[in-house]
């Protein structure tokens, strides 16, 4: 599979070109990956050794760094880093850093903070590496589970700390860029590199801190690179390929994917700017064929109408964090594209990774097309390098199709949490680390995400999985660009409240939470109580890694009655169960079912009735993607009153499903021509005109 653009961009820079120069071949690659000396705390070091053209442009670093005289710089080989860690190792050297101390390196995420972790170990020391967005508050809280010796921060970081970084009880010393305008170039003596063994602790990252208090994730020489060992040994790149990343550059995510570029030769630009339109700037500059990010980078470029020439380069999207929705995937597949077997196909593919910084690499990878039929929540298959299991609260193993935690085992999997061995351990049942999701499984072995543990909202009736339902949400609100769904209380009750924010101003939250229900009671999940419209940033707040911060909102829904009696800060709509789906006037449609199907689905495609045959299928030959294959669903299900469950949803391919399952649920006959595809021509077939 190769990179397909226009040729005009194919040279529109050196990167591109570099990486017929850097990439190894598979027989390098996989002397590299069998090096046992390899390992997170000399990964530069030994990727030096390895390469086949150490001075050959490998980064384009964005924000540039700072080398030796103080220049900043903005495209780098591996030898050129390899001489940036080697100068700042000596520096922290002569600051009295020695083997196993910690040291903070909390600052605007770059890639600086791979340079300091990278120099850093290269003494032994430990890097704390804290993201930039990260609050003071929670900053000094990981420092203080730390007990580092020395910060390395930025003037604004340090203006945040207010001072309160002196309390620390390890802290000897703080120093900022401005007070060391480089590095210099020395190289450390004989004697002073450190040499790891399997198990010592190479740098500290952190959790989200979405559901508590962040974690310090120890992350060891062997352990950090699993994943890119094994990649290096069974996943080749075309020797077109660019990465671009812009994930949290302080994310152990980030650090993993680029101990791999870095090690295979992949040329990589790291971005710090992870908004839309950095993103937008930051492709079109660059051309890359792969983005790494995190989903809330993602769906905000998925719904802010970005230019697709800007990614015509692009072929995968590779998502970490959060599991995307569908709805923002089938946007994004739909630029980009591929030669495959010397044809051009337009459109990318969208690789959705599960992970954690506990993880350490993909767990479960699902790849997406704009030809794959539409399947939310999936998760893909357990990839090679890890082992998935689906456990009862007992560690027993869960039945195919029984809700579960999700178990991970693997080499790349946290050897603890610093200072924090009770929550280690309690991460673990039956030998299994426990991610902290609920999953089923099918026989052929796809996993489905539920939800969170902590997110499942218990109402009365049967428990609501808050992600599934945002799932349903987006898919039946087009003019939705985001929601979250937690749990509110009403009264004594647990109900289940919705944060949703358009696209345009001006929908009613009534409409939109009738609809919502409507398409929640088909997919077997509880009715929401209650529907706002975020107008701002604060009504859906996020994290460092831009995850939304549902503990924030179940504490702001926590008492609905009393909200809902007062004047609201944006529009709201507050419901009980109703008896039913909302009926359409059946005197606006057609008068025979055929018809009726047909004509809802040429609304929605935009097409002439008689262009949709019976047989023509909705998502192979009328292009029907999942976003209108939902709202085909429910205009169908509200004009004959009935209601689809998930799974006999997903299998109406053609107008001759729809009336077949409209027959099941009592709907007269009505298709007078075609046949069934799978099953061939239907015996039961009449003409009630």
């Amino acid at each position: 599979m190769r990179a397909y653009f226009p040729s005009s961009h194919r040279e529109s820079g050196i990167l591109l070109l570099s990486a017929r120069h850097t990439l190894l071949p598979r027989p390098a690659r996989i002397a590299l990956a069998r090096d046992p000396r390899l390992g997170g705390g000399n990964l530069w070091r030994i990727a030096l050794e390895h390469s086949r053209a150490p001075d050959a442009p490998l980064l384009v670093s964005d924000p540039p760094l700072v080398v030796g005289d103080g220049t900043p710089q903005r495209e780098f080989g591996i030898a050129a880093l390899d001489a940036l860690a080697e100068a700042w190792a000596c520096h922290y050297l002569d600051r009295g850093v020695r083997p196993r101390d910690r040291v903070a390196v909390y600052l605007d995420d770059s890639f600086e903070d791979h340079v300091h972790l990278a120099a850093l170990a290269r003494i032994g020391a430990i890097a704390v590496v804290v993201n930039g967005r990260m609050p003071p508050e929670l900053a000094l809280g990981l420092l203080d589970r730390a007990d580092p010796v020395g910060l390395y921060t930025d003037p604004a970081h340090l203006d945040l700390l207010a001072g309160r970084h002196r309390e620390l009880s390890g802290l000897r010393w703080t120093f900022t860029r401005a007070d060391v305008p480089g590095p210099g170039n020395s190289t450390l003596p004989d004697g002073a590199r450190f040499r790891h063994g399997d198990n010592d602790p190479v740098f500290l990252c952190h959790s989200s801190g979405t559901t508590g208090r962040p974690k310090l994730v120890t992350w060891t020489h062997r352990q950090s690179v699993a994943g890119t060992r094994f990649r290096l040994a069974n996943q080749p790149e075309p020797d077109d390929s660019l990465l671009l990343c812009a994930a949290p550059l302080s994310h152990g995510a980030a650090i993993a994917i680029t101990f791999f570029a870095l090690a295979a030769g992949l040329p990589m630009v790291a971005s710090a700017d992870r908004g839309a339109a950095g993103l937008a700037r930051a492709a079109a500059a660059h051309r890359p064929t792969t983005i790494f990010a995190f989903n809330h980078t993602l769906a905000e470029l998925a719904v802010s109408e970005p230019d697709p020439a800007n990614f015509a380069s692009v072929t995968d999207w590779v998502n970490v964090g959060d599991s995307a929705h569908e709805a923002h995937v089938r946007r994004l597949v739909r630029m980009g594209g591929r030669t495959i077997g010397g044809n051009a196909v337009p459109g990318s593919v969208f690789n959705d990774i599960l992970g954690s910084s506990e993880l350490g690499w993909a767990a479960l990878r699902r790849s997406t097309t704009r030809d794959t039929p539409s399947s939310p929540r999936h998760l893909g298959r357990p990839g090679s390098a890890m082992k998935v299991a689906v456990l009862r609260a007992d560690g027993s193993h869960a039945d195919v199709g029984e809700v579960g935690l999700l178990g991970v085992r693997g080499e790349s999997v946290t050897t603890g949490y610093w200072n924090d061995s009770d929550t280690y351990h309690r991460s673990f049942l039956g030998g299994w680390f426990l991610s902290g999701d609920l999953v089923r499984r099918t026989a052929e072995n796809h996993y489905f995400h539920v939800d969170r543990v902590v997110d499942t909202i218990h109402t009365r009736e049967s428990p609501g999985h808050s992600v599934l339902m945002e799932e349903v949400i987006l898919l039946a609100l087009p003019e939705a660009a985001d929601c979250a769904v937690v749990a509110g209380g009403d009264h004594d009750a647990s109900v289940p409240v919705a944060v949703v924010r358009l696209r345009e101003d001006g929908a009613d939250p009534a409409a939109l939470l009738a609809r919502a229900n409507t398409a929640l009671a088909a997919a077997g999940q509880p009715d929401l109580a209650f529907l706002d419209i975020a107008t701002d940033d604060a009504d859906l707040p996020v994290g460092v890694t831009g995850k939304v911060l549902k503990r924030q909102l179940r504490e702001k829904y926590r008492d609905l009655p009393n909200r809902s009696t007062h004047a609201p800060q944006a529009p709201q709509a507050v419901v009980r169960p109703s008896s039913g789906p909302p009926q359409e006037d059946p005197m606006t449609h057609p008068s025979t079912p055929e018809a009726t199907v047909r004509a809802i689905a040429a609304t929605v495609l935009e097409a002439e009735p008689e262009l949709i045959a019976p047989d023509a299928a909705f998502h192979a030959r009328l292009e029907m993607d999942s976003l209108r294959k939902t709202e085909f669903v429910a205009r169908v299900e509200r004009a004959f009153g009935v209601r689809f469950a998930v799974e006999e949803a997903a299998e109406l391919d053609c107008l001759t499903d729809v009336l077949a399952a409209l027959r099941r649920h009592g709907v007269g006959h009505g298709i007078a021509t075609g046949a069934d595809p799978r099953t061939g021509p239907h015996t039961d077939r009449g003409a009630s005109r």
